[in-house]
C-alpha cells in the first residue's frame, strides 16, 4: 500500500469516529426530547384537569391502541390518572397529538441525516488537511531514507563488534568524513577503557606483591619459632621483633589501601572549615621531631595563612609529604616546611628536602598508585600509596601539586589550594 492510500485510509477511519460520535449524540438528543414532550403533555393535562389539587404522587394509567394503518399509529392514546384521596377519574385523550409528534420526529430524523451525511464529507477533508503535515514528513523522511546510505554504520556496527579490548591501543579507523567525530568518540573511549583497565591490573598486581612480602616475612620467622625459638631466647626476640614490624607495615597498607577505597566510592567525607595552613606545618614540624629529634625541621616566620578545607585531610596531606622529605633524604638533613600565598592568590604549603630528587621521567607518575622509582625502591618503609591518598586528597579540595625535584639536590612538593572567599577573608581579619 503506497504512503497516498494508507493516509486516505487513516482519514477515512478519523472520519468514520467522528461521524459515529455525532449519530450517538443525536440519538440520546432524540429520546432526551421525546421524553420531555411526552412528561409535558402529561402535565399539562394533569394541571387542566386537576388545577391546585394536582400532587406528583398520583395513580396514572395509559392505553395505547393501533390504528387502522401504520401511517395512523398510535390510533388512540387514553391516558388516566386519579389522586389517591379522589375516587374519580380523569382520562385525556393523546393520539391526536402523538402523531403530529411522530411527524415533527421523522422530520428531526431526516433533518439529522442530512446532517450526518454533509459532516461526513466535510469531515473526511478535514481529517485530510490535518494529516497534511503528517503526510508531508512521511515523504521526506522517504526521499531522506532513499538518499541516505545505511551501508556504511552497518560497517561501523561490525567493526565494533569484532573489537578485542584485551589486545591494548585498538583504533576504529574507516575512512568515511561523516563518521569522523564519532570515530573519535569511539576511540576516546577505548583509550580511557584501557588505561584504566592497565590501572587496575597495575594496582592489583602491585597490592598483590606489596602484601605477599610481608606474609612471607611472618611465615617464614613463624617457621623459625616452631623450629628453634622454642628454646632460644634471642631467636624468638629477633622473631616477634620482626612480625611486629611486618604486622605493621601491612596494618598501615591495609590502612591506606581502606582510604582510597573509600575514597573511590565517594565514602570519604570532608569537613570543610576555615583552615589556617601555617597551623598545620607547625604542629607537623613539632611531631616530626618527637619521632626524629636528631632531624631538623625548619619552619619560617610567617603570618597564618587561611584556606577552606578539611583540617584533618590538609594535614595528613603534609605529613605524608614531609615523611617522603625525610625518607628520600639523608640523616640530619633539613626539612622545611612553609605557608604562603603565590602570585596566583591561592594558599599554599610546601615541603622542601635536600635529598637524592627524583629523575624528570619520574615526576609525572609519583602519584600513581604503588608507583615507585628505581631509587624509591631500593629504601625500606613506603608503601607507594602515601602520594596517591595525598592526590586524592588535593582533588578533593580542587587543588594541586607544584613539584621542583632535581636529582642529587632535592625536592620541593607545593599543595596549592583556591583562593579562600571574600567573605571569609573578611571574617578572618573581623576575629583577628
Amino acid at each position: 500500500m503506497s504512503e497516498t492510500r494508507r493516509m486516505t485510509s487513516i482519514a477515512a477511519r478519523i472520519n468514520r469516529s467522528f461521524t459515529l460520535r455525532l449519530v450517538i449524540l443525536l440519538f440520546w438528543v432524540d429520546i432526551l426530547v421525546m421524553a420531555l414532550v411526552t412528561v409535558s403533555w402529561c402535565y399539562s393535562q394533569e394541571r387542566e384537569a386537576l388545577d391546585t389539587a394536582w400532587q406528583p404522587n398520583l395513580q396514572r394509567s395509559v392505553v395505547i391502541t393501533a390504528g387502522e394503518k401504520w401511517t395512523q399509529w398510535p390510533g388512540s392514546v387514553q391516558y388516566s390518572f386519579k389522586s389517591p384521596q379522589q375516587t374519580e377519574t380523569h382520562t385525556a385523550e393523546g393520539g391526536r397529538f402523538f402523531r403530529q409528534a411522530i411527524r415533527l420526529c421523522a422530520a428531526l430524523l431526516c433533518a439529522e441525516a442530512l446532517l450526518i451525511l454533509s459532516d461526513y464529507g466535510a469531515g473526511r477533508r478535514k481529517a485530510e488537511r490535518l494529516l497534511t503535515p503528517l503526510r508531508r514528513m512521511t515523504e521526506t523522511a522517504q526521499t531522506l531514507d532513499k538518499t541516505f546510505d545505511t551501508r556504511k554504520y552497518h560497517d561501523l556496527e561490525q567493526t565494533i563488534s569484532q573489537i578485542d579490548v584485551g589486545t591494548g591501543d585498538v583504533r576504529i579507523e574507516t575512512g568515511d568524513r561523516d563518521l569522523k567525530g564519532l570515530e573519535q568518540a569511539i576511540n576516546g573511549l577505548m583509550r580511557r577503557t584501557n588505561e584504566a583497565y592497565r590501572q587496575q591490573a597495575r594496582f592489583v598486581s602491585d597490592a598483590s606483591h606489596e602484601l605477599r612480602t610481608p606474609i612471607s616475612v611472618i611465615r617464614g620467622y613463624a617457621d623459625m619459632l616452631d623450629r628453634w625459638g622454642k628454646n632460644d631466647e634471642k631467636v624468638r626476640d629477633e622473631a616477634i621483633s620482626a612480625i611486629l614490624k611486618e604486622a605493621d607495615g601491612m596494618q598501615r597498607l591495609v590502612e591506606q589501601l581502606l582510604f582510597l577505597s573509600r575514597g573511590d566510592s565517594g565514602r570519604q567525607q570532608l569537613s570543610m572549615q576555615r583552615t589556617d595552613l601555617t597551623a598545620i606545618a607547625r604542629e607537623i614540624c613539632e611531631e616530626m621531631h618527637m619521632v626524629q629529634p636528631e632531624r631538623e625541621f625548619h619552619l619560617p616566620d610567617s603570618q597564618p595563612i587561611y584556606a577552606l578545607g578539611d583540617a584533618g585531610m590538609l594535614k595528613q596531606c603534609a605529613r605524608i609529604l614531609t615523611e617522603n622529605a625525610m625518607r628520600y633524604s639523608a640523616d640530619g638533613e633539613r626539612v622545611t616546611l612553609r605557608a604562603f600565598i603565590n602570585e596566583r592568590g591561592e594558599s599554599c604549603l610546601s615541603v622542601q628536602d635536600n635529598g637524592i630528587g627524583m629523575r624528570p621521567e619520574d615526576v609525572p607518575h609519583i602519584f600513581e598508585r604503588f608507583y615507585r622509582s628505581d631509587k624509591a625502591r631500593k629504601r625500606e618503609g613506603g608503601t607507594g600509596l602515601g602520594l596517591a591518598i595525598a592526590k586524592w586528597i588535593a582533588d578533593a579540595h580542587s587543588a594541586s601539586f607544584d613539584v621542583i625535584t632535581r636529582e642529587g639536590v632535592g625536592t620541593r612538593i607545593t599543595l596549592c589550594l583556591p583562593p579562600c572567599p571574600q567573605g571569609m577573608k573578611a571574617e578572618n581579619a573581623a576575629e583577628e
